[in-house]
């Protein structure tokens, strides 16, 4: 927390989006240590800095909001396109949509999807979700109609809330397809459409009807149980289809470490989906801890994100590394309009970013490594000085790398990623086979990575022992794309592979053979994905090959393929 003696506890912001910054606190460091024995009683205090214990169990994310409430009520929380919402209203906003909820006959335990883009009433579902004792299935926005089936069924989600029609999305035409198309989906019972003052007749709800409903209803207290399932986070592993990973209210409190490089008052522009762990998550919920606020956009822009970070003086930024390139490279951008950020949560940092971070002055930037299993980092480092690494172990987290052999490899060499944590994942939904091959035999997290250690005990990740492909900040199987390209009349084998991408860090290349008099260009490729897979699973480019390259067991040489792109990248860029 910021101890500047000339800040005023619970002073009012003033303008919606005036910025976090102007505000002033008369707060004495008595009183900050009087609101944490209020507030904290059996909470350690002082810890034996050589330890590397897991930390206490620390509030709900539910008490945490209302802590919130009542130290910063006026302060802005969330900004939009729309304008600010300060935590009281907020709060107020979060009891109404819990409400709602409970109308329609949710309780507790009970799943409740949300398909959205970054908009304030995301936030507000998020909590009113979590209040009512509920679970939350955040949904990606890129999903299409086949994926999101899938979730909806797999979850068993009562409820969807989803966003009316953007400019860009039509969310309703896709639900009411599903609607008209899907015979599994019998447990989802209503659609709730935010922002909208119509509904398609059946199952779905306008926004306004779906608010009238919890007028009429009383609905107890409820704080969500450590123990309880909190979240279900559906990513893209090495199977076909996404896979639904459950997060305790523990697993959630990991995101309150992240607060530790938050001051009180920060403002975090948000380059995260909410949808993703590193958004709801993460951001949200360490924004909250020190009363910050959250500006979001509905649909990344660059240049509009710099005009955003002037506008409300922004002093942190949590995004992934393409996203501060993006920004970077807008027309807006200039050092000056970016000065007031402080620091940053950049994923990945490498010694290629020296130049991209210097443009943006940070005093320090945090990095680390973890993934949705992990509920976010199990390491972290936040020094300038440690570039290229995923920092150290923290808050009880432990790795340990495991050589081929079964053995610890020594410095500098690689070995599988195994990770034991407080806040590992409760297991995948549904497939009990899945979770137990994700543990070793001590009961270690199996991340499927590779890395190494250096000299000071930090991780460098390398790799990964099994194929998946990082685009967006998105992680997907190529086998994924594979079976769908698979079923196409005119393709007779398909291999996708990863290759690196300056804009969205990775991205997919399906290289084909084709049936007999067979004909497939990238047109055809972007033809038969539109709409039916993810924007960012969907390959840069296909390339159709005569013949394939097998191992002696008849699978593709996927070794070959990423040589001959290689070399066909060189040759073009000699041109």
């Amino acid at each position: 927390m910021n101890l500047d003696p000339q800040r005023t506890a619970g002073a009012p912001s003033g303008a919606p989006d005036e910025s976090l910054l102007s505000l002033r606190y008369q707060t004495t460091v008595d009183d900050l240590f009087k609101r944490a024995v209020d507030f904290w009683p059996e909470h350690p205090f002082v810890i034996d800095a050589m330890s590397n214990r897991a930390s206490p169990a620390k509030p709900s994310a539910v008490i945490l909001f209302k802590r919130a409430v009542d130290f910063w009520p006026e302060h802005p929380f969330v900004i939009d396109a729309s304008g600010s919402v300060s935590y009281r209203d907020m709060d107020s906003k979060i009891e109404a949509v819990a409400s709602g909820l409970v109308a329609l006959g949710v309780g507790p335990g009970d799943k409740v999807a949300l398909w959205m883009s970054n908009i304030w009433e995301w936030v507000a579902v998020q909590f009113a979700v979590t209040r009512i004792g509920a679970v939350l299935v955040p949904i990606n926005t890129r999903l299409r109609a086949d994926d999101l089936a899938h979730v909806l069924s797999d979850s068993g989600a009562r409820v969807i809330i989803l966003q009316g029609d953007s400019s860009e999305f039509s969310y309703v035409s896709v639900l009411s397809e599903l609607f008209a198309t899907q015979g599994s989906l019998p447990k989802l019972e209503h659609a709730v459409i935010a922002r909208s003052d119509t509904a398609p007749k059946g199952r779905f709800v306008d926004w306004g009807n779906f608010l009238k409903g919890g007028e009429r209803v009383s609905r107890p207290a409820r704080d969500g149980v450590p123990e309880d399932l909190a979240y279900i986070l559906y990513t893209s592993g090495s199977t076909a289809l996404p896979k639904g990973v459950m997060l305790s209210h523990v697993c959630l409190n990991n995101a309150i470490n992240l607060a530790g490089d938050y001051v009180e008052g920060d403002c975090v522009f948000l380059g995260y989906p909410l949808f993703a762990v590193t958004g709801c998550q993460n951001s949200v919920l360490a924004a909250i801890a020190v009363g910050g606020s959250i500006v979001i956009q509905e649909r990344f822009e660059p240049d509009d994100a710099v005009r955003l970070i002037e506008k409300h003086k922004c002093t942190v930024i949590a995004c992934i590394t393409p996203v501060l390139q993006s920004i970077a490279s807008a027309k807006a951008f200039a050092p000056e309009k970016v000065a007031t950020l402080r620091t940053g949560s950049i994923f990945p940092r490498r010694p290629e970013h020296t130049d991209l971070l210097k443009q943006f002055g940070f005093e320090k930037v945090t990095t680390g490594y973890g993934m949705t299993e992990t509920s976010g980092p199990v390491t972290n480092s936040s020094t300038l000085d440690e570039i290229g690494v995923e920092g150290r172990e923290w808050c009880g987290d432990q790795i340990k790398l495991v050589a081929d052999d079964g053995g610890t490899p020594e410095i500098g060499q690689p070995g599988a990623i195994h990770v034991n944590t407080p806040h590992i994942m409760l297991g995948y939904l549904n497939n009990p086979e899945a979770t137990a091959a994700q543990f070793d035999e001590d009961g270690w997290f199996i991340t499927g990575d590779v890395g190494c250690r250096d000299e000071k005990g930090n991780l460098k990740w390398l790799g990964r022992t099994f194929e998946i492909i990082k685009s967006s900040g998105f992680n997907f199987a190529a086998q994924e794309v594979e079976t769908f390209l698979s079923e196409q009349p005119e393709v007779a084998e398909v291999a996708v592979i990863g290759v690196p991408d300056a804009k969205n860090g990775e991205v997919g290349i399906a290289y084909v053979t084709l049936q007999s008099g067979a004909s497939f260009d990238n047109a055809d490729l972007k033809r038969i994905c539109a709409g039916r897979i993810a924007s960012y699973k969907i390959p840069k480019e296909v390339i159709v090959v005569d013949q394939f390259t097998k191992t002696a067991s008849g699978k593709i040489r996927k070794v070959d393929l990423n040589r001959m792109y290689k070399e066909r990248t060189e040759q073009s860029n000699a041109k």
